[in-house]
C-alpha cells in the first residue's frame, strides 16, 4: 500500500511539473495539454503557433480579442496573466 501511495504522489508531481507553465484555470476548458476546447471544439490551443497564442492572449487581456464570441469569458481569465505566464502558456502548448 505504501508503494502505491508513493507512486501515485510521484506520478501527480511529474504530471504537474510537465504542465507547470499553464495556470490551472486554463485546464478546465483546454485540458492540461491544450488539446481540447469545451466551448469551441474546432479551436484547440495546442494546434496554434506560439506567436498566435501570445497574440491572442494579449488581445483577450486587453479586451480587444473576441474570437468565437468568447472575448468576455477569455478576458476574465487572461486579465490577470503576466507576460511571463502568457509566454509560458505559448511555450507549453504552442507549436
Amino acid at each position: 500500500m505504501k508503494k502505491i501511495a508513493i507512486a501515485s504522489i510521484a506520478s501527480l508531481a511529474l504530471t504537474a511539473s510537465c504542465f507547470a507553465g499553464v495556470p490551472a484555470s486554463c485546464n478546465g476548458c483546454h485540458g492540461a495539454d491544450g488539446a481540447k476546447n469545451t466551448m469551441v471544439p474546432a479551436s484547440k490551443p495546442n494546434t496554434l503557433k506560439k506567436a498566435d497564442i501570445v497574440a491572442a492572449l494579449k488581445g483577450y487581456k486587453a479586451g480587444t480579442q473576441n474570437t468565437y464570441k468568447k472575448g468576455a469569458i477569455m478576458h476574465n481569465f487572461a486579465k490577470s496573466l503576466t507576460d511571463a505566464q502568457i509566454n509560458d502558456i505559448a511555450n507549453t502548448w504552442g507549436k
